[in-house]
C-alpha cells in the first residue's frame, strides 16, 4: 500500500519539518542520508544544533514561522563532517488556518564539483579539430627535415635541420596531449593505489633529484575503481609533477586515499566516491588564479603548454568524477579527486 511517507521518503530531496519552536519533528529518509543520523537522533533538536554556525537557513525559518513567508536560495555552503552545497525551499505549513511550522527541503549540490558548463567540451572539441588538421602537415615538415638532412653531404645545414625536427617533436606532443584530452576513456577494473605507485615511479628520478619527501596514507579497503588505467595515470603524472615544481627543494607531497564523505543519490540509489588527495608544501595558488587553473592554455608556467590541468579536468569528468583544488599562499596545495565506486558507461 502507498502511503504519504513512502511517497516522501523516496524523494531525493531532503524535507525536514519543524513545529513552531524550531525544533525538528520529522525528517525523511533523504534528511538522515544527509546528516548522517537516524531520525531518532535528531527529532526534538533545532535547526541550529544540528548544524551549527549555519547562517543563511536558520534565521529564515523563524521569518517563515512568525510571518507565514516562503524563501528559496541556491549554493548555500553549511559543514555536515565536510563542507557541501545545498539547494533549500522553506515554507510555512498550517493547520485549520493557522501556523503550525514550517517544511525544509535541501536539495544537495555537492560543494566537491565545479558546476560543468558547455564552454569546456565546446574549447575541448575545438581543440581537437584544430589538432587534427595540424599534425598531418607536422609530420611531412618533420619527414623533409629529415630527407633534407640525408642530402645535405657537407652538414653545414645539420644544425638548422635539428631544430626544425626538434621543434616539431615538441608541436607533435603537445598535438598529441590535444587529442588524447578528446579521446574517451576505455574502461576496465582498475587498483587506484597500483596506478599512483606507478605515476612515482614514472617520477622517481625528479623525486629524488628534487629532495622531495613522499608520505602515503592510503585506504587498502578501497575498492576497484572502473576507470582507464592509462588516463588516470596521466593525471597522477600531472599533479605530481606540479607539486614538484611548486616546491623548492626538499618539500613534502602527501598522498591520502580514502571513500569520501560526500554523497550523492543517483536514480534512488546512494553514489558514493573514492578520494584521492595530493597535497604539497609549495608556494600555493594566487586567489586570483584558482578560476582559471583547468582553462585550457592558462599557464604562468615558462615554457609551459597550459594543457596538463585542463586534460586532467576532463579525463576526471569523463570517469564521472570530480577534481577540485584547495590551496593558500605560501602554505601549499591540495589537488582533491573523486572517482566514484561502482560502474561507469
Amino acid at each position: 500500500m502507498i502511503t504519504p511517507e513512502t511517497i516522501i521518503n523516496s524523494l531525493e530531496e531532503a524535507i525536514i519539518v519543524f513545529d513552531r519552536t524550531h525544533r525538528i519533528t520529522y525528517l525523511n529518509r533523504a534528511a538522515e542520508e544527509l546528516f548522517g543520523r537516524s531520525s531518532s537522533g535528531l527529532i526534538g533538536r533545532d535547526f541550529t544544533q544540528v548544524l551549527r554556525g549555519e547562517k543563511t537557513i536558520a534565521p529564515l525559518i523563524n521569518k517563515t514561522i512568525s510571518e507565514g513567508r516562503s524563501f528559496r536560495g541556491k549554493s548555500v555552503s553549511v559543514t555536515i563532517g565536510a563542507q557541501v552545497n545545498l539547494d533549500f525551499n522553506l515554507s510555512p505549513f498550517f493547520v485549520e488556518n493557522r501556523i503550525e511550522g514550517a517544511v525544509l527541503s535541501l536539495f544537495k549540490n555537492i560543494n566537491i564539483a565545479e558546476r560543468e558548463d558547455n564552454d569546456f567540451d565546446s574549447m575541448v572539441y575545438l581543440i581537437g579539430s584544430i589538432a587534427h588538421e595540424i599534425k598531418n602537415p607536422l609530420g611531412g615538415i618533420k619527414g623533409a627535415a629529415q630527407l633534407l638532412r640525408q642530402k645535405a653531404r657537407d652538414g653545414s645545414i645539420d644544425e638548422y635541420t635539428d631544430l626544425i625536427i626538434r621543434e616539431t617533436d615538441r608541436l607533435n606532443a603537445i598535438l598529441h596531449d590535444y587529442l588524447t584530452m578528446c579521446k574517451k576513456p576505455s574502461f576496465s577494473p582498475v587498483n587506484i593505489h597500483e596506478v599512483i605507485e606507478k605515476s612515482l615511479s614514472v617520477l622517481n628520478l625528479t623525486l629524488k633529484k628534487s629532495g622531495t619527501t613522499l608520505k602515503r596514507h592510503y585506504d587498502p579497503s578501497l575498492p576497484l575503481i572502473n576507470g582507464d588505467e592509462g588516463k588516470l595515470l596521466q593525471v597522477f603524472l600531472n599533479i605530481v609533477k606540479n607539486a614538484v615544481e611548486s616546491m623548492k627543494k626538499g618539500g613534502t607531497i602527501e598522498i591520502t586515499t580514502s571513500p569520501s564523505n560526500e554523497s550523492v543519490r543517483e536514480g534512488g540509489k546512494i553514489k558514493r566516491w573514492a578520494l584521492i588527495m595530493f597535497s604539497d608544501t609549495g608556494k600555493g595558488i594566487p586567489d586570483e588564479d584558482m578560476g582559471r587553473i583547468f582553462l585550457p592554455f592558462y599557464t604562468k608556467k615558462k615554457g609551459g603548454t597550459g594543457i596538463g590541468l585542463a586534460l586532467s579536468k576532463k579525463i576526471i569528468k569523463d570517469h564521472k568524477g570530480l577534481i577540485k583544488v584547495k590551496s593558500r599562499q605560501d602554505r601549499g596545495t591540495s589537488f582533491l579527486i573523486y572517482l566514484p565506486f561502482g560502474q561507469n558507461g
